[in-house]
């Protein structure tokens, strides 16, 4: 009996992976069209589910009309999927901590859809961080504590 034929798996893009608010933090540092793909999918996602994100969903691929679904066995909301929002948030205005460095980057993703916002009470490293970013996309810090360095 000859053996069975081997399958080999086809490599994903990015922007092909389900999106998750993980995966758009990460892409964000240097691939911030594949993280604007897997924002708007997660942002979608949230409305599909009335903003309560459950911990794992899926559905097939996205067309006019196509729903999502949540795992049967998911809770909903999660609490991990409700911290989402807050990761998303923090990626689209470009906060990057670097903790044992001591520093933070203020760098807004291009293209963003975040309007103007202003993001107060932040801790990085124990030190508090307020930041507001403009309609169109340039960032500005406006609290920093003595001894967190802003980065380049």
């Amino acid at each position: 009996m000859p053996p069975a034929p081997v399958q080999r798996a086809t490599p994903r893009r990015p922007a092909d992976l389900p999106p998750s608010a993980t995966g758009v933090s990460g892409l964000a540092a240097g691939y911030e069209k594949e993280a604007g793909a897997l924002r708007r999918g997660v942002l979608a996602a949230a409305e599909a589910f009335g903003h309560r994100l459950p911990e794992v969903y899926g559905g097939e691929q996205r067309t006019e009309g196509s729903a999502l679904l949540s795992h049967p066995a998911t809770c909903r909301p999660a609490a991990t999927a409700a911290a989402a929002g807050v990761l998303l948030l923090t990626t689209v205005a470009g906060i990057r901590p670097d903790v044992p460095a001591g520093t933070v980057m203020l760098r807004p993703l291009c293209g963003a859809p975040l309007g103007e916002a202003r993001l107060t009470g932040l801790r990085v490293s124990g030190a508090a961080f307020s930041a507001r970013v403009g309609r169109i996309g340039l960032a500005m810090v406006e609290e920093v504590a003595d001894g967190l360095r802003l980065g380049a």
